[in-house]
């Protein structure tokens, strides 16, 4: 039986972007029955008063970007997520998903069956949902499928162009993802596969999503100087397909590509005019966090990962790969800017919290000779901050009306290693050091961007605001103190301010501890 609560002496932000107003939420059968100033008649008696003697309540911020696929499942408490105060997140970014585990070893479903409550194998937008549905998550979960693994299921690792009738095999997996309640396709096209599609492609797996009324979000091909030309492909996937297009994480990267951004948006706003529905996300930090083999040109990729292996190991591949990885860098700002966050063999721990630069003069390298040695000892397998961004841009990403908050980051435990402060920091940071201290933008703006503004982007009508009929999705918070304390040395630390978290009606954090309710639902966009 759902819990009933009544917050009383509250400063509601609705989410819509209004000035917040005092009075009270009233929650009953899981979602919002009034808010505002409640008649006690129209209390019932079983619900549970809560005083929050002039804290600040909200929606529950819904995070468009993540990379929480098998995380929802692996770690269903979602501790990193609530306590920023994330209610929904959605998987599936960057042009990879875990909806397709067609090539997982049986020691990496072996670690699902081990920690988790799913014991079966799933397959599909259909059997991922039923799976998060089983691990019973603390927050709810959307998932986007990857353009990456449409690709990899009709072409396999080959980088060539798809054939008209591979085009047409692409779209049909697109409409069965779709079919099955995927809110839409994400790209990584600075990633392997997606490095190879070309717009026809693109635009090929987008129908079907435009049909749904999903959306397109893209990790753009270049985000440093090829930026424009990279937003102008994005535009003509959009005018071939029809289908609402979203910037993931929209920076310039690099110190002469700063500036650009501004343009960018420029861009996107100008073929809204045009009636192509194009918008953008971001991220409140200047490093981005990706994988080594980023620096990689493509084709040293374009076979897969064993060729690339093998080829790295040929000298005359090797130095080709070598010299173009350098060039690659260099203009996205050096290898003193690229820090290793995370490796697996125990002894390259050292180097984790170190740039490339450092770890070279240690070796007594160059960098761009210690970076394959690095790549080719973990198997390709590592994970860095790419410190690339300008305050400036980000303020340009933050101030846009039509920008949505978000992590890139994962829900995940202390004893995974140390992520990038995103994954436990975002949110916060946003609503204390943006708008509270710098005053980029207003609290009632910024909570709109965690809010409402990603719950249309998805088409959750029902979610993203307080209001009656909508799911009972809130977040209780102190405006004075709400704050990020992660860093990029220790993100294990919690934000403060955060008092209380409620998914679809229950508490699952109080007194800013988890209460152990695991609330959360598989949502589907399924007709």
């Amino acid at each position: 039986m759902s819990s009933c609560y009544f917050l009383l002496n509250a400063l509601v932000f609705d989410g819509t972007g209004s000035e917040p107003r005092a009075g009270s939420v009233l929650v009953v059968d899981g979602k919002v029955s009034a808010w505002g100033d409640i008649p006690s008649s129209q209390v019932p008696q079983d619900a549970e008063p809560v005083d929050l003697k002039g804290l600040a309540v909200s929606p529950g911020f819904i995070n468009i970007h993540s990379h929480s696929d098998t995380h929802m499942i692996l770690h269903p408490e979602s501790k990193t997520l609530l306590f920023q105060g994330i209610t929904t997140e959605v998987t599936g970014n960057c042009g990879g998903s875990d909806i397709d585990p067609s090539d997982w070893s049986d020691e990496r479903w072996q670690e699902i069956f081990e920690n988790s409550e799913v014991k079966e194998k799933w397959d599909g937008v259909r059997g991922y949902l039923d799976a998060v549905t089983a691990a019973r998550p603390a927050a709810n979960t959307a998932a986007l499928f990857g353009h990456g693994d449409v690709r990899r299921r009709v072409l396999g690792d080959d980088g060539r162009p798809m054939t008209c009738e591979e085009l047409n095999k692409a779209e049909a997996i697109a409409l069965k993802w779709m079919e099955e309640g995927a809110f839409g396709v994400s790209s990584g096209l600075e990633y392997v596969p997606g490095r190879f599609a070309n717009v026809q492609e693109l635009a090929a797996v987008s129908r079907p999503v435009r049909a749904f009324g999903g959306f397109h979000a893209s990790h753009i091909r270049n985000e440093g100087p090829d930026l424009l030309a990279s937003i102008q492909e994005c535009t003509d996937v959009a005018a071939q397909s029809g289908v609402r297009f979203e910037v993931s994480h929209i920076k310039a990267c690099g110190p002469q590509n700063w500036g650009k951004v501004k343009d960018a948006l420029r861009m996107l706003d100008d073929q809204r005019e045009k009636g192509l529905e194009m918008t953008a996300d971001f991220y409140p930090y200047l490093a981005s966090s990706t994988g080594l083999a980023i620096v990689l040109p493509d084709w040293v990729l374009e076979k897969g990962k064993g060729r690339a292996l093998e080829g790295l190991r040929e000298e005359g591949f090797r130095k080709r790969a070598e010299s173009e990885s350098d060039h690659r860098t260099s203009v996205q700002g050096g290898w003193d800017k690229i820090v290793i966050c995370g490796v697996k063999k125990p002894e390259n721990k050292w180097m984790e919290g170190k740039n490339l630069a450092e770890i070279a003069q240690v070796r007594g390298k160059a960098p761009e000779v210690m970076a394959i040695d690095l790549l080719l000892d973990e198997n390709l397998e590592v994970r860095i901050a790419r410190f690339a961004m300008s305050e400036d841009d980000l303020v340009d990403a933050i101030k846009h009306p039509r920008t949505a908050v978000v992590t890139d980051g994962y829900n995940t435990v202390p004893d995974k290693g140390k992520p990038h402060p995103r994954s436990v920091g975002t949110f916060p940071r946003v609503l204390g050091l943006y708008a509270r201290d710098k005053g980029v933008i207003s609290m009632e703006e910024a909570i709109r961007k965690m809010t409402s503004l990603p719950a249309k982007r998805l088409g959750l009508s029902n979610r993203g605001l307080v209001a009656p009929g909508c799911w009972a999705d809130l977040v209780v918070f102190d405006p004075d103190k709400i704050e990020d304390k992660a860093t990029y040395e220790n993100p294990w630390q919690y934000p403060v301010g955060i008092s209380a978290v409620f998914v679809n009606g229950e508490m699952v954090v109080r007194d800013g501890e988890l209460t152990g309710a695991r609330s959360g639902r598989a949502l589907s966009r399924r007709p």
